[in-house]
This record gives structure tokens, C-alpha cells and sequence, in this order.
């Protein structure tokens, strides 16, 4: 991620990026085809995301297919009502407005069809945790709490790739 950004001749001197951003990805290829952990954060405050942050249109068909799944489905139900009940979790992706076509109106997580990404995005973490030792043992608090969304993306990841 491009860090500074030719100033020179430009009336703008504003800086190109003011936040630092750091990302853990589980598989083969570049970080955004591939679900992932990214933890950011500024002079303001910080914050830990897990999940995919844009489907590719292989990974969009394998989602909702999995979405539809009599098994995954279900699973991915579970992963975030754990995910929603371990604290203030906020579960990010939906776009559409209707549910894809091929799907029925009333599918019982016609919600979830509706996504085309699928990530989790922790509460906002202090400037004074941030700066202080147990940093480390707050994201890795999060990282747990949100590691079901995560483990099952993988698991679609993988059945795409299959």
C-alpha cells in the first residue's frame, strides 16, 4: 500500500495516506482474493476487520452458493450469531437490493444473498491501546471472537477452488 505520493508540483500538500494497514490472508494469490484479517489504524483510533472485502465473480457464485447449502448455510447462520453475541460487532456485505435471480424471494437467509462481500469489523480500539503493551492481546481478543466468519469463508474459498 503507496505511502507517500509526488507533492511537488501540486497545490494539494496534504499527506497521500494518514493510517498504517497491515493484512494476514489464509491461501495462495493476492491478499484480495482471499479471506483475511486487516488491522488499520491512525493517530485517532484503530480497528481490526475480518472476512473479504469484494467477491470476485467465482467467489460471489460459490458464496451464494453456499449461502443456499443446506449444510454451509446453517454454519454460516451460526458463525455470526457467535460472532454478534461475543460483543459490538458490526457484520458488513450487503449490497442488492433483491435477492439474486435463481433464488427464491423467501429463502430463509434471503438477507444473506443480498451480500456480494462478507466481513466483520471489530469496535474501535483507543489511541492508548494502541500505544500500550497489551495491544496484542486486544486484537488477538478480537481476532477469536470474529475467527468464525473467517474460518467459514475459507472453507467456501476452498470449495470454489475445488
Amino acid at each position: 500500500m503507496r505511502i507517500y505520493r509526488d507533492t511537488r508540483f501540486s497545490e494539494d500538500k496534504s499527506p497521500y495516506k494518514t493510517w498504517v494497514g497491515i493484512r494476514f490472508w489464509e491461501g495462495g494469490g493476492k491478499a484480495g482474493g482471499n479471506p483475511g484479517y486487516f488491522f488499520g489504524f491512525d493517530a485517532t483510533a484503530g480497528g481490526l476487520h475480518v472476512g473479504m472485502h469484494g467477491f470476485d465473480k467465482a467467489m460471489l457464485t460459490a458464496y451464494r452458493e453456499a449461502v443456499g447449502d443446506d449444510v454451509l448455510g446453517p454454519e454460516l447462520e451460526t458463525a455470526l450469531a457467535a460472532v454478534r453475541g461475543a460483543g459490538n460487532y458490526e457484520v458488513n456485505g450487503e449490497h442488492y437490493k433483491r435477492v439474486p435471480r435463481g433464488y427464491d424471494q423467501d429463502h430463509p437467509r434471503a438477507d444473506l444473498l443480498r451480500y456480494n462481500t462478507l466481513y466483520v469489523s471489530s469496535p474501535g480500539i483507543a489511541p492508548a491501546v494502541l500505544s500500550s503493551a497489551g495491544l496484542v492481546d486486544v486484537v488477538m481478543d478480537h481476532c477469536e471472537k470474529m475467527a468464525p466468519v473467517q474460518q467459514w469463508l475459507v472453507k467456501v474459498k476452498h470449495r470454489a477452488l475445488a
